[in-house]
């Protein structure tokens, strides 16, 4: 057994695991991240079964800790709240990961020149996150959350002002979004070297 399968058993075992102790202590809107966490772990593989697209073993390691320290750590145990750098980090973390995806993708195509391939992770990553932004922007809608920082009760956006000319939850977005852009950037020079 190879590492990364080692690591998926791990992770999914002590994500289903920890799913248990949540049912059991009757905390189901945690439960319910678990489980999405546990769905979401199994899509590099169906990429591959289903399309053929291999995703190299680093950025599905960095997707599956993306996708823990997110749902579970985030959103479930508030993290998000705790620690001012933890949107931030997800987000390079997040630029950084699916630059391998992307370049997975057009990997496929034997022919692609390595610019075009690393463009395209680039933007690949980039739009990604840009659909994670429009989902935040909707489960608040829904949920009347704080995803995307809209309200001024969260530490990470206790730096704007009173008198910005920005909303704190515009400033949270395109922050986000820079952070992406720049991990999506540094994975795509790191890449030129490996492809």
């Amino acid at each position: 057994m190879n590492f990364l399968n080692l690591f998926q058993f791990v992770f999914r075992c002590l994500t289903a695991a920890m799913g248990f102790y949540y049912l059991l202590k009757q905390k189901y809107k945690i439960m319910g991240s678990l489980i999405l966490i546990l769905a979401l772990s199994f899509l590099p593989e169906f990429s591959n079964w289903f399309m053929g697209i291999t995703i190299d073993p680093y950025s599905i390691i960095i997707y599956l800790i993306v996708l823990f320290m997110a749902l579970f750590l985030g959103s479930s145990l508030c993290y998000y709240d705790r620690y001012s750098w933890w949107d931030r980090t997800i987000h390079v973390l997040s630029g950084v990961g699916f630059v391998g995806f992307g370049a997975a993708i057009i990997k496929t195509n034997a022919d692609s020149k390595k610019a075009v391939i690393l463009l395209f992770g680039f933007t690949f990553s980039v739009t990604l996150h840009i659909i994670w932004e429009v989902l935040e922007y909707v489960s608040d809608c829904l949920s009347h959350g704080n995803a995307q920082r809209w309200q001024k009760i969260h530490s990470s956006v206790n730096h704007v002002s009173e008198k910005a000319l920005q909303p704190a939850g515009l400033v949270d977005t395109m922050n986000d979004t820079i952070c992406c852009m720049t991990g999506a950037a540094a994975a795509a020079a790191v890449w030129w070297f490996f492809i």
